[in-house]
């Protein structure tokens, strides 16, 4: 195979096709390969900076009030918004889809805003669940205010709740 500089290449096993580039007046196309083994020094963070966002799945709930998106890593669900009476069923729902998940859960609130007992009711009688399978659920980034309501109620023990680290899990 012959290298645009007049030497010869070697065809590598790391090359990735790009799309075909128009190559100028009479409309040809030629097919280029980038070795993604080979990268200029500045050329790690690159991909990282021609993204502006993460990329993100897709909420399990999106309301006017409420978010729930599924985690991966550390598996669970993330809570954002308003828990009250308009949106027991959104979060019932997103528990149920993860309830059959192996191993322990972590439910990230530190974008909770308000949270109901009826919604706390709703997480404890979660955790109960899962520690009859003998797995856990961490409520991870509770705001202050929601901590004291559950460690004045005393659901701070409840079997099979862990109250974890302010900020995520």
């Amino acid at each position: 195979m012959a290298h645009p500089s007049g030497g010869r290449c070697r065809p590598r096993r790391a090359t990735k096709p790009c799309p075909p580039r128009s190559s100028g007046a009479d409309g040809e196309q030629e097919l280029r390969h980038h070795d993604i083994r080979r990268r200029e020094p500045a050329a790690p963070d690159a991909p990282a900076a021609a993204h502006s966002r993460s990329v993100e799945v897709d909420p399990l709930v999106r309301t006017a009030v409420l978010t729930v998106v599924a985690t991966v890593s550390p598996p669970g669900l993330r809570i954002e918004g308003v828990v009250d009476a308009g949106s027991h069923r959104h979060l019932r729902e997103a528990l149920q889809s993860v309830a059959s998940v192996r191993g322990d859960l972590c439910l990230e609130m530190s974008r909770v805003e308000f949270l109901d007992l009826a919604g706390l009711r709703l997480l404890m009688t979660f955790a109960r669940a899962r520690a009859a399978r003998h797995c856990t659920v961490e409520l991870a980034g509770v705001p202050p205010h929601l901590l004291q309501v559950i460690t004045l109620i005393g659901w701070d023990t409840t079997p099979g709740l862990r109250l974890g680290a302010a900020h995520g899990c």
